[in-house]
């Protein structure tokens, strides 16, 4: 017997994905707002042109991530993950990390010898990298992965509901 005063992990993945597009909502103004209108720095022309493209670019696949990810998580909680439905959004999922792994690649193209971009370096705050493209393209390839993994799982689901 199930006990719905407490709150299951589907619940509470819901309000995380809920408040990740509230705070996503409010950091993406601020970013816009310090990035085009309050300090454009070295940011003009068509190099301004480009990176807002990218940056809008990126940020719309984020958002439609985290809207997928909830659809995922409203069929686990209602006690069916195995449906088309999540296939359907994996896949658009391991689209967008592709796109933003690209736009991450466009920005590196468009900043080329401007020693913008590092792989690995080292400095006082400790180690840093720039390899956000490689694991936006790593997520991609593994949730398309598991994309066709929810396919033939529900493939066999849907063969085994045929049979008496």
């Amino acid at each position: 017997m199930k006990n719905y005063k407490e709150m299951s992990l589907s619940q509470i993945l819901l309000i995380v994905l809920d408040m990740i597009l509230i705070l996503g909502v409010m950091t993406t103004v601020i970013v816009y707002y310090n990035t085009f209108f309050k300090d454009t720095g070295d940011l003009s022309g068509l190099n301004k042109f480009i990176m807002f493209i990218l940056l809008t670019v990126g940020i719309v696949c984020i958002f439609l991530i985290v809207l997928q990810l909830r659809k995922i998580v409203s069929t686990l909680s209602k006690g069916n993950p195995f449906v088309w439905s999540n296939v359907r959004a994996l896949k658009r999922i391991s689209v967008e990390c592709f796109i933003i792994g690209a736009c991450y690649f466009g920005n590196f193209i468009s900043n080329f010898g401007k020693n913008k971009y590092k792989f690995i370096y080292l400095d006082s705050k400790g180690i840093h990298t720039d390899t956000e493209p490689i694991i936006f393209i790593l997520a991609g390839v593994f949730i398309a992965i598991l994309a066709n993994v929810f396919k033939k799982a529900i493939e066999y689901k849907e063969e085994n509901d045929f049979t008496i």
